[in-house]
């Protein structure tokens, strides 16, 4: 569901104008005033800091001990209840999460705010938890309007802002208009920027803005200053990866994540968090750009020795993602048709069919190439099953994506029968539609771009000039990978 836009362009700028009055004379980053006990308000500043960094457990944690510290402090209430649902993260939050942000929201619903940013947040979390919403969409398209209101009637809150523009990037509309609406909310986290610079917020929500192709490269100024924002922040030393990753630049790619993995590890406690395997993967991505597989492999054998890995729809999908990513771009046909349907024993894989896709797909395709056909009719098959269920709970992006799985395992099952008409129609209708949908945050890349296998099976029919068009058409998306490159030269 998306939601229009409720500001003008020369509103925003007239909002950003007053905000960078107030905050240019403030002390940088966040300082949210309250009427809690001070004890409780700086315990909400840290609280507030975790979320904006995405550090949900420990923001969580840190408005539970500004509950403690002043039972009567409304605000507390309102951090528990936003560090459960995660905005721009797919797949939404678990059970859990939306049980204790719902109990957070009941109790903040009997308590009294104070006037002004306090009553406006507290009316835009309620707005998500509203139990009338249809759906996980619906509640954040509540949340997002109402977090733009909160932000209308509080122009010179810093805070204020920097959530109203996470509400319009988690409610940007589908396709090429994201890139719009994207551009849109960059120019305001620009301007909030030059006013608070330091802000974690600001820096981290215009590197989600600019994790695109078309808005890549200005995202670069805010990569490169993010992990000094927040040193300790596994999730903020990862973010600067997506530009990163956009612009093909692996080594600081590799050395951001080294660092968010490290951090990661340092604080958890009863589980792994998912920012570990989430830093793991585009690391492995990383050592495989720049022909360094062994590293990769090593990676992956350490994510697997450990088997209390947080719950999550990131985790499950780094887990999935990272051992196919290392047989597929190797080329190892035959192992990855080989690997096993059981997969990692911490995730509950019936909950994401859209990271299981992932696995049926190395194998159909690793069967395909290999001219095994039963099995990779077998794992297409599979494949359709996931897609039913992805259909089924509304995960439209990844339903299309697992389509363009399925059309490529088909193309490479007809090349193998010797089709190749029927095979190259398959391969671009796949390589059309995955560019068509894009690639996730959640991902540094598809685990082999259509596009690229494009160039592959062109290739292989004795077409090296429309297989190189491929090849550069994959650059142009994902700069520096290393088979496009190796096939070019």
């Amino acid at each position: 569901m998306s939601r229009p836009a409720t500001h003008t362009t020369a509103t925003l700028a007239t909002l950003v104008a007053a905000l960078s009055i107030t905050a240019a004379a403030s002390a940088q980053g966040v300082d949210l005033q309250t009427t809690c006990s001070k004890d409780a308000d700086s315990k909400i500043d840290e609280g507030l800091t975790h979320l904006h960094n995405m550090m949900y457990i420990q923001a969580e944690a840190a408005f539970e001990r500004a509950a403690d510290a002043d039972p009567a402090c409304a605000m507390a209430q309102w951090g528990i209840a936003m560090a459960n649902f995660h905005p721009l993260w797919p797949g939404g939050p678990t059970e859990d999460e939306t049980a204790r942000g719902t109990a957070a929201a009941q109790r903040l619903a009997s308590m009294t705010t104070g006037d002004g940013i306090e009553s406006a947040f507290a009316a835009a979390a309620a707005a998500f938890y509203d139990p009338g919403h249809d759906g996980y969409r619906a509640r954040l398209a509540a949340w997002a309007e109402a977090q733009d209101a909160a932000f209308e009637q509080n122009p010179d809150n810093l805070d204020a802002a920097a959530l109203a523009a996470l509400g319009r990037l988690a409610t940007a509309p589908p396709g090429p208009a994201r890139i719009e609406a994207n551009a849109s909310v960059g120019d305001l986290l620009d301007g909030l920027h030059e006013a608070a610079p330091d802000h974690p917020g600001v820096i981290h929500y215009a590197i989600h803005a600019y994790d695109n192709p078309a808005l890549k490269h200005r995202g670069v100024p805010y990569a490169d200053v993010y992990d000094a924002a927040a040193p300790e922040a596994a999730h903020a030393l990862h973010m600067p990866a997506h530009i990163f990753t956009r612009t093909g630049d692996w080594t600081k790619s590799i050395d951001l994540n080294r660092r968010s993995a490290e951090a990661a590890l340092k604080h958890s406690e009863d589980v792994i968090q998912s920012h570990y395997v989430h830093a793991i993967d585009y690391m492995v991505y990383g050592y495989l750009q720049i022909g360094e597989p062994e590293m990769a492999a090593k990676l992956i054998d350490q994510m697997f020795a450990i088997q209390n890995h947080q719950v999550s729809f990131g985790g499950a999908f780094g887990l999935a993602a990272s051992p196919v990513r290392l047989l597929l771009e190797q080329e190892k046909w035959a192992e990855a048709a080989a690997l096993s349907p059981e997969m990692h024993s911490a995730i509950p894989w019936e909950k994401f069919p859209q990271t299981v896709a992932m696995h049926w797909f190395a194998k159909g395709l690793g069967a395909a190439r290999s001219d095994d056909v039963d099995a990779a009719r077998a794992a297409a098959a599979e494949l359709k099953a996931l897609q039913a269920a992805m259909e089924d709970s509304g995960q439209s992006y990844w339903a299309d994506l697992t389509e363009s799985q399925i059309f490529t395992i088909e193309a490479w099952i007809e090349l193998s029968l010797g089709n190749e008409a029927r095979a190259i129609e398959l391969e671009t209708a796949a390589a059309d539609l995955e560019d068509k949908i894009g690639k996730s945050p959640v991902t540094p890349g598809h685990v082999l771009p259509a596009r690229e296998l494009l160039g592959d099976m062109l290739d292989q029919a004795g077409r090296p000039d429309e297989a190189a068009e491929a090849y550069r058409a994959t650059l142009a998306v994902s700069p520096n990978r290393r088979r496009s490159l190796a096939a070019l030269n």
